[in-house]
């Protein structure tokens, strides 16, 4: 398993970033990363050729991979479907492996099959309150898509919230459906800092600890299940943008204790 920063960690909101691309490949390069996770805010549709040149040199000189890259728009209409097709065209030129989506189930079926010629996956993150919040629900909807191209991605701290149990045979019905893996790093327990809603209704609450701090989440036991199911692929690092605003701290933290489950 290699690691993979997400542009997350740097993002102010969904469309703004605290630093140029550019920059937060150095900082991920710094850090020891040896991929990058692009966001919507680093790379879409609107991004220039220049801009894309830019990325392309600068991940070459690090000799940094791209993980994978996000995408939100709609696929309503044949250029809603071109305009898909064109953003992965320019991820895979970059050297991504697969693009990120959060759509309904037909939607991520269509995709699925648009990118297939390029050799790209369509990804969904497996989050509370989604047909991907358990991973015997998220199995499901993988046979149901039915697409070789389309993988989800576990991640520990959502199946804590979930209240999944944590066992190294936890991800077997995933077995061959993982197309790669986020972490975060927080705690569930009453009275958390920011609450979410399952999907039976239930309110849950959490609060964000570094993670050396962190005993909510077997780490342990997740790589191990992981391995159990023959994952070898890229672990995205999947924190956001720290209040103090430094971020480079908190990707070098994270990155030295994830090393030490690769």
């Amino acid at each position: 398993m290699k690691l993979s920063l997400s542009g997350r960690i740097v993002e102010l909101n969904g469309t703004t970033s605290a630093m140029s691309v550019c920059d937060f490949l150095h900082l991920a390069a710094r850090c020891g990363y040896a991929a990058v996770d692009l966001r919507a805010s680093q790379l879409n549709p609107k991004t220039t050729p220049e801009e894309i040149q830019a990325i392309a040199d600068t991940l070459q000189t690090l000799k940094l991979d791209v993980y994978a890259g996000q995408y939100g728009g709609p696929l309503a209409t044949p250029e809603d479907e071109k305009r898909l097709v064109s953003f992965a065209e320019t991820l895979k030129a970059l050297g991504g492996q697969g693009i990120r989506m959060s759509a309904a189930v037909p939607v991520l079926k269509r995709a699925s099959q648009l990118v297939a010629p390029l050799g790209l996956k369509i990804q969904y993150q497996m989050h509370t309150n989604s047909p991907f919040e358990t991973i015997v629900g998220g199995a499901q909807v993988v046979r149901e898509i039915g697409e070789p191209n389309f993988g989800l991605i576990p991640e520990p701290a959502n199946f804590a919230l979930a209240g999944l149990e944590f066992t190294e045979e936890m991800l077997e019905p995933l077995r061959g459906a993982i197309a790669g893996v986020h972490v975060q790093t927080l705690t569930v327990f009453p009275g958390g800092a920011q609450t979410l809603t399952l999907s039976d209704g239930r309110a849950v609450s959490y609060t964000r600890v570094p993670y050396a701090e962190n005993r909510c989440i077997p780490f342990a036991t997740f790589f191990q299940a992981l391995r159990h199911v023959g994952f070898d692929g890229y672990v995205n690092e999947l924190e956001p943008r720290p209040g103090d605003g430094n971020s480079e701290a908190m990707a070098l933290d994270a990155a030295n204790f994830l090393k030490t489950f690769l």
